[in-house]
């Protein structure tokens, strides 16, 4: 029992999010936390569904969608290694978190599990962890801020092009109609843009790779 304790406090200790709090802190935040893995494809939770439960991905990805009452999926966005995944306003109101979307994984992940309620009530003690929580926050309302542009002020190129400039590597282990359902639009639509910025001479394609050729040029298009 004593050695999976101070294997939990090395791992949050490696953690972004905590590894730099006060030992006394890592230490009581590993009395409330595990870790779980998940396989490609299973779902971390359901829309609608209530969590007593705040989950910080140590590895691996999930993309967050809702569906439509004609049982569409529409892809909102992904979290990568090193997110949390939680809803602040919730998380500061009560400790029952009401989830607004789907959670699915996009490869085998790793992730920590913390208990919300007595997180809740370490923060309300802890300004070190508030300001840690706060930080989270804000990076999570700029990714917001991004998204809203990509899907509401871009249109088909400048999407594509913010994809290929901010997730190159992440663009290129995707197949292209994975890509297209994550950015809204065909398949068909996907192959004619990236014709053109191939013509163009701002990327080439190789081995089915994107390779960029002109980065201030590719950032042109959406900004």
């Amino acid at each position: 029992m004593k050695s999976k304790v101070i294997k939990m406090i090395e791992k949050l200790k490696k953690s972004p999010f905590l590894g730099s709090l006060p030992a006394s802190l890592i230490e009581e935040i590993s009395t409330f936390c595990s870790v779980k893995y998940f396989v490609k494809d299973e779902v971390l939770y359901y829309e609608n569904d209530e969590l007593d439960t705040i989950y910080y991905i140590l590895d691996g990805s999930i993309k967050f969608y809702k569906v439509d009452r004609f049982d569409n999926e529409i892809f909102l966005y992904k979290l990568s290694e090193n997110s949390l995944i939680f809803d602040l306003s919730k998380l500061c109101e009560e400790f029952i978190l009401q989830c607004f979307a789907n959670a699915e994984f996009l490869e085998d992940s790793e992730i920590l599990s913390i208990d919300a309620k007595k997180f809740k009530e370490l923060m309300s003690r802890s300004p070190e962890l508030m300001r840690r929580v706060m930080k989270e926050s804000f990076l999570m309302i700029q990714q917001m801020q991004c998204i809203i542009s990509r899907d509401i002020v871009f249109d088909g190129t400048a999407k594509v092009a913010h994809m290929i400039d901010n997730d190159l590597e992440y663009f290129n282990i995707l197949k292209k109609h994975e890509i297209a359902y994550m950015l809204h639009m065909q398949p068909e639509t996907l192959s004619r843009i990236l014709k053109k910025l191939t013509r163009n001479n701002i990327i080439k394609m190789e081995n089915s790779q994107v390779i960029v050729l002109e980065r201030e040029s590719l950032r042109e298009i959406y900004t």
